[in-house]
């Protein structure tokens, strides 16, 4: 069965990829402003400055063109994540998982309305595929960034512990831009990772033989 939302190539050269950017910041200040419904590649080639031909040489219709955006997303997601996961001048896991907490806010901030668009009114047009696909690799590069601090790692399974952070990162954040409540950012920050930290982090008074055995390498049975 042929899916009408997947691209009909990937751009390979550097200034067919730049197109493509274009065309997606194109699509996702045209259905912010106009949504789903008043959303068509006539006006998304307009806005990009490119013709209609050039958007159908990679996206099959606007579908595909919104799927993309989901993509874009995720892969930002993912980057930033791996970014600060890389981050070398970090005092520990609280501090570290603090700073997990901005990026992914700042990420969020940039295009708070497409970001709800995306996740309500154009969530079905996503592929669910890709979807799992970029959930692993995001629970992958949190491990990455837990495995550093493996020794105050209140969790023996690395992945397990991965996987819960990325459960309450991305639904925490996602509720904060889609239900946009009453309070600053530093609040939210401090919310988000006070529930990261009591819930990933050692407590200050374990001994420090838990500590070294926690640090031990565990299999994914664990």
């Amino acid at each position: 069965m042929k899916h009408l939302n997947l691209p009909r190539k990937i751009p390979t050269q550097a200034r067919s990829r730049m197109m493509v950017e274009t065309i997606l910041t194109s699509t996702a200040k045209v259905v912010v402003k106009h949504g789903y419904q008043g959303t068509n590649t006539n006006l998304v080639a307009q806005r990009a400055g490119v013709s209609v031909g050039s958007v159908y040489q990679y996206f099959p219709n606007k579908d595909a063109l919104i799927a993309a955006l989901h993509e874009r997303h995720a892969q930002a997601m993912n980057r930033v994540i791996l970014e600060v996961a890389g981050a070398h001048e970090v005092a520990d896991l609280p501090a570290h998982l603090r700073l997990l907490v901005q990026a992914l806010l700042h990420l969020h901030q940039q295009e708070p309305e497409l970001h709800r668009l995306l996740d309500t009114d154009l969530a079905n047009l996503s592929r669910s595929v890709d979807d799992l696909q970029h959930k692993a690799r995001i629970t992958l590069s949190i491990e990455r960034l837990l495995d550093r601090w493996r020794a105050t790692l209140a969790h023996s399974n690395l992945h397990l512990a991965a996987w819960l952070a990325a459960q309450v990162i991305t639904s925490m954040v996602k509720a904060y831009i889609l239900d946009s409540p009453q309070m600053s950012q530093a609040q939210i920050e401090d919310a988000i990772s006070s529930s990261l930290i009591g819930l990933l982090c050692l407590p200050p008074a374990m001994p420090l033989a838990t500590a070294r055995a926690r640090a031990q390498p565990h299999s994914s049975a664990a």
